[in-house]
């Protein structure tokens, strides 16, 4: 008996083993997002957008950018090594159907698709991973019949796409097409593709309330319901028929998934912070759907900005959020849901977040060390301004390496604290806005965030001798905005560098002018928002360890090619932007 069960624990220990070797893709466990090989996910990230027909209308154009897909696909790459400067480990991007399906929800190959395709993959060249939501509609879309432009294209009643039968079956197509296509860069298809991490069914779905539901088409079969069940019609009875509905449609589209052999975990989006209000039918639907994953979004200033908050933009780079970070965190009827018992068995994700008419050095820390306290594995800002564009961008969103220096800083900043934080650690309700840990510090009062571990040292701002976090004395990488212990820089750019036991590799940004305010929605027709300087040389001094003086070589790096610069005996230079390296002989 004894041999016998040693026996089956063998065979238990060597079958586990090999389903962890071969299972590629990320998977969730009791309610978490696991590596395949059992490390828990924290991905902090953005939504990039060259995939999207908004995308061009909305930003491209207006640079005067062609349509052109190596045009495009430069664009894209440029995006994804800012990026991998800034720490980021995940894209995500909400598509838009009508800009690659027919009428049937068929494929139909066009420059967004294969943007898609190549995004994806270049994606996943640099480390990261790619989190996509199937379903969304912006008002635009390249193939003028595709199922998701309604009559009269009033594309934007989401709340039929779970309610019109032909919609629900051309959209069950186009997934399973999706899922089924091979990737002609990766030469994956896309259900076998471990880089992607998530799907998610539909970006920011929509659903009808009582009286509105009462004038659209789709009554007969609630009134048949009603006779079924023997209820009168009344608000009542249409939250449980519309939990129903909800329930059975998530769980369609996710059987519709599996059909195809897909493995990677599924998402609902639980849509803004204050959904819940007025639809809790709805999220008892979710929490009882198959889907492994929930997504909730977080925009601290999206209420204090007047309807519609294109029309009436403000500055809140100053705006103080405490009391906001109070009464979110624990409210029912803003993120307290997300902590619910009959949620404790969903992943939870933040599809968007950004912190809205705001340039600040400390609030995107801040965001991340609320998030991580709420369960969260996978946040995503929206959205990255793309570099051949980025000068041109202004309003509510705008995030760019080179456009947003001290705001990115804060950003690379965030990306540790995430990745290095304990998921569901007590949240500091007290001082949402001031606080310090072992390694992170981020305060709204200096407009300031760091991070500092044995071998990292990034700043949003210019350290001063009162903070207590020091950088070690085995530091390998820094990321920083203004002067700090280890760099004094006096130029408008932030830098990075990496350090080896023989090299420094250096990355400076170019000096910065805004002529007009980010947060400002519209400018004039030829007015610069923001103007870069490549050329302009500043001065940078090193203070390392083993790098106080000796001879060091300066080479500056152009298209794969090393120039000489400088030798010196010690790391006291003045050089413009670009990337650089320095040899220790």
């Amino acid at each position: 008996m004894l041999k016998l069960k040693l026996f089956l624990w063998i065979a238990f220990c060597l079958s586990f083993g090999l389903q962890a070797q071969t299972n590629q893709f990320i998977y969730v466990d009791n309610g978490r997002l696991f590596h395949p090989d059992g490390k828990e996910v924290a991905m902090w990230g953005v939504n990039l957008q060259p995939c999207l027909s908004w995308e061009y209308n909305a930003r491209m154009v207006k640079a005067g950018i062609p349509k052109d897909v190596t045009t495009w696909k430069k664009m894209t790459d440029e995006s994804l090594d800012e990026l991998e400067l800034l720490g980021c480990k995940v894209i995500r991007c909400h598509l838009t159907p009508a800009d690659f399906t027919d009428d049937k929800g068929n494929l139909v190959e066009t420059i967004y698709l294969e943007l898609l395709d190549y995004m994806i993959t270049q994606t996943q060249k640099r480390g990261m991973y790619s989190y996509i939501s199937f379903i969304n509609h912006m008002g635009s879309g390249e193939v003028p019949n595709s199922f998701m432009h309604t009559k009269n294209n009033k594309s934007d009643y989401r709340a039929e796409w779970m309610l019109d039968d032909a919609v629900i079956g051309y959209s069950k197509n186009y997934i399973t097409q999706l899922l089924n296509r091979t990737n002609p860069y990766s030469q994956l298809t896309y259900k076998s593709d471990p880089s992607i991490v998530i799907w998610e069914i539909i970006n920011e779905p929509s659903y009808y309330a009582y009286e509105d539901f009462k004038n659209t088409r789709f009554t007969q079969p609630y009134e048949g319901w009603l006779k079924e069940k023997n209820l009168m019609d009344n608000k009542e009875s249409y939250s449980f028929y519309r939990k129903k509905l909800v329930l059975n449609y998530i769980n369609d589209i996710y059987e519709t998934i599996r059909s195809t052999g897909d493995k990677h975990p599924v998402t609902w989006n639980c849509n803004w912070n204050r959904m819940i209000m007025g639809h809790n039918d709805v999220f008892e639907a979710i929490a009882e759907s198959k889907v492994e994953v929930v997504a909730f979004c977080n925009y601290p200033g999206q209420n204090v900005i007047k309807n519609p908050y294109q029309k009436h933009p403000e500055d809140l780079t100053r705006y103080d959020f405490t009391e906001w970070y109070q009464k979110f965190y624990g409210d029912k009827n803003y993120y307290g849901w997300v902590l619910r018992n009959d949620f404790k068995n969903k992943a939870k994700v933040v599809y968007e977040f950004e912190t809205f008419y705001n340039q600040s050095a400390y609030l995107y820390p801040a965001m991340a060390d609320f998030m991580r306290s709420m369960g969260v594995q996978i946040a995503a800002m929206w959205h990255y301004s793309m570099p051949a564009y980025a000068h041109e961008v202004m309003g509510s969103h705008v995030l760019n390496l080179k456009c947003t220096p001290q705001k990115a800083a804060s950003f690379a900043v965030a990306a540790k604290l995430f990745e290095n934080t304990p998921i569901l650690k007590p949240y500091h309700i007290e001082s949402p806005l001031e606080f310090q840990a072992d390694n992170f510090t981020y305060s709204y009062e200096n407009n300031m965030s760091l991070y500092s571990d044995n071998e990292v040292y990034y700043y949003s701002n210019g350290v001063h001798d009162k903070i207590s976090l020091r950088p070690s004395k085995n530091v390998k990488e820094v990321f920083g905005y203004g002067t700090s212990p280890l760099v004094s820089y006096d130029g408008t750019g932030n830098y990075h560098f990496s350090i080896s036991e023989k090299e420094i590799e250096l990355h400076i940004q170019p000096d910065v002018i805004h002529h007009t305010e980010q947060w400002r929605q519209t400018k004039e027709k030829d007015d610069v928002v923001t103007e870069l300087f490549y050329d302009k040389e500043r001065k940078i001094q090193l203070y390392l360890d083993g790098w106080q003086n000796g001879k060091f070589t300066v080479y500056k790096v152009l298209e794969g090619n090393e120039i000489l610069v400088a030798e010196v005996k010690e790391l006291d230079l003045k050089l413009s932007s670009g990337y650089y390296k320095i040899i220790k002989e």
